[in-house]
């Protein structure tokens, strides 16, 4: 699943990444993310599967990942992002994909991997959050809980509109 939610201000959309590797840990990862919809150009040429990268910090470097312990990705719905218009309603009837692509060097291998997981509107949460997965109790080392992987939370602070109206 993928969410919308307000965070530090901004209505962003998240997805939630985890390597459960153990042996060997991913070099030089990199995230990316697309969004892929049909468009009519202004003379009416249609363009069935129209590939737009989305923003997910490649102007401030957090699209490089070390993926040590399961990480939120973020989009961040601003003017330049396709989904600056859209709101909770027009999301369920919207036709388009999400693309994400991440990808690294293995450690022990020096092999490059890839891995990709498409997103559609119907998978999209609005108004949620991903569960914490990390435990730091003062008594107990750092612990990850998987289980909360793909668990979602209410978050009482988003607004049904879209980031355009915010």
């Amino acid at each position: 699943q993928a969410v919308i939610s307000l965070r530090d201000k901004y209505l962003t959309l998240q997805v939630r990444l985890g390597e459960i590797r153990s042996q060997s840990i991913l070099l030089d990862a990199q995230i990316r993310m697309y969004f892929i919809s049909r468009r009519i150009t202004q003379e009416g040429e249609i363009i069935p599967l129209d590939l737009l990268d989305m923003n997910v910090g490649l102007d401030t470097g957090r699209d490089r990942l070390l993926l040590i312990w399961p990480l939120v990705i973020e989009h961040r719905i601003d003017s330049k992002s396709p989904l600056w218009s859209l709101d909770r309603k027009q999301l369920a009837s919207a036709d388009f994909e999400l693309l994400v692509v991440f990808e690294g060097v293995i450690e022990s291998t020096g092999l490059l991997t890839q891995t990709r997981h498409s997103y559609i509107p119907d998978d999209i949460v609005w108004g949620a959050r991903f569960e914490p997965m990390l435990r730091n109790d003062p008594d107990t080392p750092l612990t990850i809980d998987y289980s909360k992987f793909d668990a979602l939370c209410w978050d009482t602070c988003t607004k049904p509109c879209s980031a355009n109206e915010l």
